[in-house]
């Protein structure tokens, strides 16, 4: 499944801790809950989100909690790899890097890196071997957590056709897994509000409310 574009959700209930929904190029959404911040987000390093920014750069599809949001943990990873290699941060001396990367909490994170890593605090980042580097990013995500919560798949459904009585639509076909079931408008209605269909919600002036296929999609046939 390839994500090409995400959004920051709601709390679940019972929860303070956003969601982060990722779509498909079908339209199908998959939510992330729960867990690190880092694992909802596909983002190791959780890196900041700014627009036209450096994560954006390397593969960033939304941001979610002030933080780029990946399309996967490897191109997330790959990301903050870069970033660490880049002239921002690969002059620096592990000792210093936390004043840069996470300056509010510089004293911990170095305390942190150091324990996890064991690496000399005064070697410049650029001057680390791979195996060094290695023990240097790994400590990283460590700090910045791996917890995996839940993930629900959620499928977008099509409409294939529609029943009308005297004219007025008073039920939807519903393509599920390439079977038609058939609905209540009130029932479709519901299902496009929660963005389950590949549909469009009209409001007419007179207090009208239906269904209309996305822009670019045939005309539903009638039942």
């Amino acid at each position: 499944m390839v994500f090409i574009s995400s959004e920051e959700g709601p709390p679940n209930a019972g929860s303070k801790v956003y969601t982060v929904h990722y779509f498909d190029e079908k339209g199908n959404m998959t939510i992330r809950s729960g867990g690190s911040k880092a694992w909802r987000n596909n983002n190791p390093g959780n890196m900041v989100y700014i627009p036209r920014g450096y994560a954006v750069r390397h593969g960033a599809i939304g941001k979610a909690g002030g933080m780029a949001v990946f399309p996967t943990e490897e191109i997330g990873r790959k990301a903050l790899t870069d970033l660490l290699k880049s002239s921002n941060y690969n002059y620096l001396k592990i000792t210093e890097f936390p004043e840069k990367y996470d300056k509010d909490n510089a004293k911990e994170y170095r305390r942190m890196i150091l324990s996890i890593s064991k690496l000399d605090p005064n070697t410049c980042i650029k001057d680390l071997k791979p195996k060094e580097y290695n023990q240097f990013q790994e400590a990283i995500e460590r700090i910045e957590g791996r917890e995996a919560g839940e993930e629900d798949f959620i499928e977008k459904w099509y409409i294939s056709g529609v029943c009308k009585k005297e004219g007025v639509i008073t039920e939807y076909l519903i393509n599920k897994k390439g079977k038609d079931i058939l609905i209540s408008k009130e029932d479709a209605l519901n299902l496009a509000n929660e963005g389950r269909l590949h549909a469009t919600i009209v409001h007419l002036k007179n207090g009208t409310i239906f269904l209309r296929p996305e822009y670019g999609s045939s005309f539903y046939r009638i039942a």
